[in-house]
């Protein structure tokens, strides 16, 4: 397991370089995010506490199918550990653009908004939406649709998550309708006190804290029907991202995932959280792709 750190942040250095025969002092040309995660041994990953994807455990260990994937690819490249940042989902990509992180990740969905603003890796794997209500289903609520023919309902979302957000919107939900929350359990404990009547999140993410909590009270509104736009069913494509500038960590990034992508050392990893070959993208769907809207 990889070391949780959020107090230390250690610093490159960077070396002027000096002509001795003119004594003429040259400034120092600064490293690549590349050059330098690898001169340092670490990488500073940015991340929600979102199992089954990233999270850190009291111990400060962390874990999660984001997290081994990308930890196998850091020992590909010669980068020992993660130097992990917690924050909020929707803080993810701000705190990237301000230099808080090197790569950010959770399970962050490649949509063309995005795009706009970060580097993403190529699609890790696909996911599906659920809804988590109070036991017994009160409102009858298996689908997106469910909730837009019905202007009473009210659902949560994860702040940021604009993949469920949008995919809700698509099936004609009012935004009036839908309600931002920090994380899931804050989502549930909502969905428990009534202020709001389910908790739509990634089907994985759902079952998952599900399992964690145990909780008699909440469960998956089932059968769920997953979204469906001009014939296509909408799934989310997840990948890390990475600042625009850093093309060379980028490039690096996507040669071994996808040297590994499909392979028995991925699937085991994917195994590992409940996922199979049915979860991984269409080697089609690329996120140049995705970013361009198809």
């Amino acid at each position: 397991m990889l070391a949780f750190k959020t107090s230390l942040r250690r610093l490159g250095t960077c070396l002027a370089a000096t002509f001795i025969g003119s004594a003429l002092v040259y400034p120092a040309v600064a490293a690549s995010t590349l050059e330098r995660v690898k001169e340092q041994g670490y990488l500073r990953m940015g991340f929600a506490n979102e199992t089954p994807f990233s999270s850190a455990s009291p111990d400060g260990t962390l874990a999660g199918v984001d997290v081994d994937i990308l930890n196998n690819i850091l020992k590909k490249m010669g980068i020992k550990e993660i130097d992990g940042g917690l924050t909020t989902f929707g803080s993810l990509i701000p705190g990237l653009q301000a230099g808080r992180f090197d790569l950010v990740s959770s399970a962050i969905y490649i949509r063309p908004d995005r795009c706009a603003q970060v580097s993403f890796v190529e699609p890790l794997y696909s996911l599906g939406d659920t809804i988590i209500v109070p036991a017994g289903n009160p409102k009858g609520i298996h689908s997106y649709k469910d909730v837009a023919a019905n202007p009473e309902l009210k659902i949560g979302y994860p702040t940021g998550g604009t993949g469920i957000m949008g995919n809700a919107e698509a099936m004609g939900v009012n935004p009036d309708q839908m309600t931002g929350f920090p994380d899931g359990p804050s989502g549930f404990e909502a969905v428990k006190a009534g202020r709001i009547d389910g908790y739509a999140t990634t089907s994985m993410v759902g079952q998952t804290q599900l399992n964690t909590l145990q909780d008699p009270a909440l469960a998956r509104a089932e059968p769920f029907e997953q979204p469906e736009v001009d014939g296509k069913i909408k799934y989310g494509i997840a990948s890390f991202a990475v600042r625009k500038a850093d093309t060379d960590l980028l490039a690096e990034l996507n040669k071994h995932l996808l040297e590994m992508r499909g392979k028995p050392e991925y699937m085991e990893i994917l195994g590992k959280y409940g996922m199979t070959d049915a979860d991984l993208p269409n080697p089609e769907m690329t996120t140049a792709k995705i970013c361009g809207g198809n």
